[in-house]
């Protein structure tokens, strides 16, 4: 009798896991989703602020000049060239002894260093 019991009451349990797994997995999806529909909105704001700006004369002018580096005609347009940096000089090893030496680093690849 106890045994029936039990045994019935393990069905019931592994029964309802499978439900309740899946109750917690799409719980758990919805949130996931309601998290993008939240950054996709202030996306789409954030883009409707930009056409709104794009609609007048003085944005565009503005990002004709930074983007593209236009300029209205009898306007004159400078670049500014960056000076490149100076390449250290390279560093010459002295060694101070002589043939032998040379020879015993030569063949330890002490030389290439």
């Amino acid at each position: 009798m106890v045994a029936t019991v039990l045994v019935f009451f393990m069905a019931v349990m592994v029964v309802g896991l499978v439900p309740f797994r899946q109750i917690i997995s799409q719980r758990n999806a919805v949130g996931a989703a309601e998290d993008r529909l939240d950054n996709l909105t202030q996306a789409n704001a954030l883009l409707a602020e930009e056409i709104e700006a794009l609609n007048t004369s003085v944005e565009v002018e503005r990002r004709a000049r930074e983007d593209f580096g236009l300029v209205l005609p009898g306007e004159t347009a400078y670049v500014v060239v960056p000076i490149p940096p100076e390449e250290p000089a390279p560093v010459v090893k002295e060694r101070s002894h002589g043939w032998l030496g040379d020879l015993v680093d030569f063949f330890t690849g002490r030389d290439t260093e």
